[in-house]
């Protein structure tokens, strides 16, 4: 999906609105529209115009999301567990950074339910301890929504954008908080 118009542009605007209100709405239609948002979400930003994860710079993005309704809060979509990680190719483990969220109960000496990691080699390595690589550190981070990734790959990484950045920060700006709806409160 490449729309070109500022017609087009809209459409694609309000079907990823659409998605997102019938994803936070809950029920058993929630996990399809999940479904739809992810694609949607992704298509109108950093997505390779045939394929969800393999991204406009080439490059992979892998996403698993563990969903529930959840029955004590009406039947909304909840996450159990979601990863999503920024690789280099699709069969291996080629990672460049991820972000992990469980809302398991965890001991204190765990990972915070929500974290970052990044792949790469320390300059000063004697601030970890001993054989400790960076990639096993965990960042606490306290949602890592997917609209987080996109923003990071687009501004950071310089993922190319398939919409105007104009149009796509506004989406993305206003599903951000929505989605923070999906985790632990």
């Amino acid at each position: 999906m490449t729309p070109s118009s500022p017609s087009s542009w809209s459409s694609a605007v309000a079907s990823l609105r659409t998605a997102s209100d019938g994803r936070l709405a809950g029920g058993r239609e929630a996990p399809a529209h999940f479904e739809r948002y992810v694609n949607l979400l992704f298509h109108l930003t950093v997505a390779h115009k045939d394929s969800a994860i393999w991204l406009t710079d080439g490059r992979y993005l892998r996403l698993v999301a563990l969903l529930e309704l959840d029955v004590s809060a009406g039947r909304q979509l909840r996450f159990q567990a979601m990863t999503w990680q920024y690789q280099n190719a699709v069969d291996h483990d080629s990672w460049i950074f991820r972000a992990d969220y469980s809302r398991a109960q965890i001991a204190a000496e765990s990972p915070p339910r929500g974290h970052f990691h990044v792949d790469g080699t320390l300059r000063h390595p004697d601030v970890l301890r001993p054989k400790q690589p960076l990639g096993r550190v965990h960042f606490p981070c306290r949602r890592p929504t997917l609209e987080a990734a996109v923003v990071l790959l687009a501004d950071e990484f310089g993922v190319p954008t398939n919409a105007p950045h104009e149009v796509w920060r506004a989406a993305v700006a206003e599903h951000e908080a929505q989605s923070a709806r999906l985790f632990d409160l």
